[in-house]
């Protein structure tokens, strides 16, 4: 561990009530002061953070338990727009003013990631098996774009300029391809395992990646050439996710253990954990975070919706 000063030895860990079974996606709103939760068993929840109360949060009518992703509109766009995703080929547009589901997407695919760009204009659809979609939110009678990726499809981000797409495949390649033209620039060859997760810097500068090898890797965005390798992990790596500032990146495994790094690769803060991570996303303001859930078979112990604050 690094002797940098731990800045989240005195975070607390604040569980939401949550009675939804295993955890399928957490994200926050743009202005951080909504969390919202899928899972296998009811529907979305989400919780005003602020008040007195908020740990019994409010269920969203229209959003049941087939919700596998979710992501809110970035506020450039629409900051009251959530995007709800099913397995079962359809994407919901859920209004927090009118309290309900204003369109509905067909993308005729079983639905396993969701990416709005910077901008909002545009939200990313991904299937494991069958590529992506890509709605523009002005008109979503159909993709502007439909593309297969080369073998299975693990995670999918956009740049935070908007001008790139990266697919990470089970291959263990990162795809990169230009925006809108969706010419390839490049291949990232990250792992020699499946790339499993990406996490992009929000300042523009690094692009993370976690895999099957139980190691993280960490690429400069300029000419996507390998600043270092973190290989402080016994198991294969589900989520990378940086800070709002950029400095940290948590990540997942199943160690039982939600660590945080600095970017330059220190490692600053573990986080032990009883249960499995599912979902993880970090607030958009603070040094916090959220992250979702599953229990081991035979534990006893129950799925939960966590803040790290």
């Amino acid at each position: 561990m690094s002797n940098t000063h731990d800045v989240f030895s005195k975070h607390k860990e604040n569980k939401m009530h949550w009675e939804q079974g295993t955890v399928y996606d957490v994200a926050w709103s743009s202005d951080g002061n909504l969390l919202t939760a899928s899972g296998a068993k009811g529907p979305v929840r989400s919780w005003r953070l602020g008040r007195g109360g908020h740990k019994e949060g409010d269920e969203h009518k229209g959003l049941t338990s087939d919700i596998e992703r979710l992501a809110w509109c970035p506020p450039t766009h629409d900051g009251n727009l959530l995007a709800a995703a099913s397995y079962e080929k359809h994407v919901y547009l859920w209004d927090q003013r009118s309290g309900s589901v204003q369109q509905t997407l067909t993308t005729n695919k079983a639905n396993s990631e969701l990416q709005w760009m910077q901008s909002g204009k545009y939200l990313l659809v991904a299937s494991r098996d069958e590529g992506i979609d890509v709605f523009d939110v002005a008109n979503t009678q159909q993709p502007v774009v439909s593309a297969t990726a080369d073998g299975s499809l693990n995670a999918a981000r956009w740049s935070i300029d908007g001008r790139l797409l990266f697919l990470a495949t089970h291959a263990g390649n990162v795809e990169v391809y230009s925006w809108p033209a969706m010419e390839h620039v490049t291949v990232v060859p990250a792992h020699a395992a499946s790339c499993n997760c990406l996490g992009v810097d929000p300042r523009g500068l690094v692009l993370a990646t976690g895999s099957a090898d139980a190691t993280m890797e960490l690429w400069n965005m300029e000419d996507f050439s390998l600043m270092r390798t973190l290989p402080e992990f016994e198991s294969p790596l589900m989520f990378t996710e940086f800070s709002m500032d950029g400095r940290y990146i948590a990540s997942a495994s199943d160690d039982l253990e939600i660590k945080i790094h600095e970017t330059e690769g220190a490692l600053v803060h573990k986080l032990k954990l009883s249960l499995l991570t599912t979902a993880l996303a970090w607030h958009p303001r603070n040094l916090a975070f959220a992250y979702g859930s599953t229990a081991p078979s035979k534990s006893g112990a129950k799925p939960a919706v966590t803040i790290f604050l």
